[in-house]
């Protein structure tokens, strides 16, 4: 008799994508109030923290901050003024000085965004990619004239629907821009290196003010982008 080798074949197990995640400084502080992340270009996403209908009373009778860092982000510098606004659903410019002003957009790769600008301008502007370099935050709600009166010295209604500035936000200097959606939103930019700081000495705050966190999914659902 005659015996036979049998080889099987061993299953390889699966893998984990390697495409990169790309995530907040603060996204271990979300993570240790219970949020719950998606994954949308690349980045993910504080998408809630438990309860979108209770984050979105938030926004309409209180005060609410939300981690907006996965936002693309271009920083352009010099004679812009040919190149603004730039092109594409979902940008938003900030124009902080005459020859500076901060563009975002959703999130995902901003390569295309930088050479159409860098292609405007010519010579006379700089054009960079900073989506890692600010850390970003949705300050929103009825109460945001509370919350920013215990976070800042500077005066909010000095500036305008629309228009972007220096100022300190918990003694942290941030790009700010005032958007007056269905609620008011100011929304702040912050180096990187301060991000877990500023996310909770803002979040603090709001608590104490009757707000809390809320995730990308209430922010969208009452109109924001």
């Amino acid at each position: 008799m005659t015996e036979s080798t049998v080889t099987e074949a061993i299953p390889t197990p699966s893998r984990p994508s390697a495409d990169p995640v790309m995530r907040s400084p603060a996204t271990r502080l979300h993570a240790e109030l219970g949020a719950k992340f998606s994954l949308e270009a690349g980045w993910e996403l504080p998408a809630s923290y438990g309860d979108t209908e209770g984050e979105r009373s938030l926004l309409r009778e209180s005060v609410a901050v939300a981690d907006i860092t996965a936002r693309g982000k271009i920083d352009a510098r010099g004679r812009i003024d040919a190149a603004l606004p730039v092109g594409g659903d979902g940008d938003l410019v900030a124009r902080i000085a005459d020859d500076w002003a901060l563009i975002f957009a959703p999130p995902g790769p901003v390569g295309s965004r930088v050479r159409e600008l860098e292609a405007r301008a010519g010579s006379g502007a700089m054009v960079t990619d900073v989506t890692h370099q600010y850390v970003g935050f949705a300050l929103a709600g009825a109460g945001l004239g509370d919350l920013l009166a215990r976070l800042t010295g500077w005066d909010p209604s000095t500036l305008a629907p629309g228009q972007a500035t220096g100022a300190p936000i918990a003694e942290v200097r941030a790009a700010v821009i005032r958007r007056d959606l269905a609620f008011p939103v100011l929304e702040a930019y912050v180096d990187s290196s301060f991000g877990r700081f500023a996310w909770g000495a803002i979040l603090d705050v709001a608590r104490r003010l009757g707000g809390g966190p809320i995730g990308w999914d209430a922010l969208r659902a009452e109109g924001w982008s």
